[in-house]
C-alpha cells in the first residue's frame, strides 16, 4: 500500500449472525470530524504476521511454522465520541434521561470496520476489518492549568479482530482488506464485504 497520508474516516457497521450470515445491524457509525460527532486522530495496527517458530529434527531447524495471524488489533485515539455512539460499540446501556451504565451484562457488539486515508498520489486507501468488538478501558480527568486554554485529550479505543466468520470461502477466516488506488470497483468491494454495503454513507 506504501505511505498512508492522513486518517480522515473511521466507518462502523455494528454485526449481527442471522441463519449462520452475517448481516447488518442498524445503520453506520461515522466518525470524520464533523462538530459534536466525534474526530480520527490515530490508528496503531498490530499482529498482522505471526511470529515464526523453529521446529528442529534431526539436529538441524527443520521447519519453519509460520502460517498465519498474531493477534490482530487496532489501537485507536479517537476525539469527542458522542456517549450515544459510544454506549452502542461498547454495549453499554443507558436510561431514558441518558444516563450511561456499565455492569457485569455489558457485551460489546461484534462490528465491521474501515479506516479511510490517502495514499502518496493522493488516491483512496482503506483498510478494513470484518469482525471484531471494541473496547475502551477507562476514562481521564485532569485539571484546567490557571492561564492555559483547554486541549482536549484523545480518547484511546482498541479494537480487537477475530476471523471473518462467513460461509465465503473467499473470505471465511479472512482478517483484514485493504486497497489503495482509483479504482472504483476495488474500493467499492472493499465496502460490500467488510461493512456489507456497496457504497459508503453519504
Amino acid at each position: 500500500m506504501g505511505m498512508l497520508v492522513g486518517f480522515e474516516r473511521l466507518r462502523i457497521q455494528k454485526l449481527k449472525m442471522t441463519e449462520s450470515k452475517l448481516t447488518k445491524d442498524g445503520e453506520q457509525f461515522v466518525i470524520e470530524g464533523k462538530p459534536n460527532q466525534g474526530g480520527t486522530v490515530q490508528a496503531e495496527i498490530s499482529g498482522l504476521s505471526k511470529d515464526p517458530k523453529v521446529v528442529s529434527a534431526s539436529n538441524i531447524a527443520y521447519y519453519l511454522s509460520r502460517k498465519g495471524v498474531n493477534k490482530p488489533k487496532v489501537e485507536f485515539e479517537l476525539l469527542d465520541i458522542p456517549q450515544s455512539v459510544e454506549t452502542a460499540l461498547l454495549g453499554r446501556k443507558e436510561t431514558g434521561n441518558g444516563v450511561q451504565l456499565t455492569g457485569e451484562d455489558t457485551e460489546a457488539p461484534y462490528c465491521a470496520i474501515t479506516m479511510e486515508s490517502s495514499d502518496a498520489q493522493g488516491n483512496t486507501a482503506l483498510v478494513g476489518f470484518f469482525y471484531g468488538v471494541f473496547s475502551k478501558d477507562g476514562e481521564t480527568m485532569k485539571t484546567l492549568e490557571e492561564g492555559e486554554d483547554f486541549t482536549p485529550e484523545n480518547e484511546k479505543w482498541t479494537f480487537t479482530a477475530s476471523a471473518n466468520p462467513s460461509d465465503d470461502k473467499t473470505l471465511k477466516g479472512q482478517y483484514m482488506a485493504k486497497y489503495a488506488g482509483d479504482k472504483e470497483a476495488a474500493i467499492n468491494e472493499i465496502y460490500a464485504k467488510v461493512l456489507l454495503k456497496e457504497a459508503p454513507a453519504a
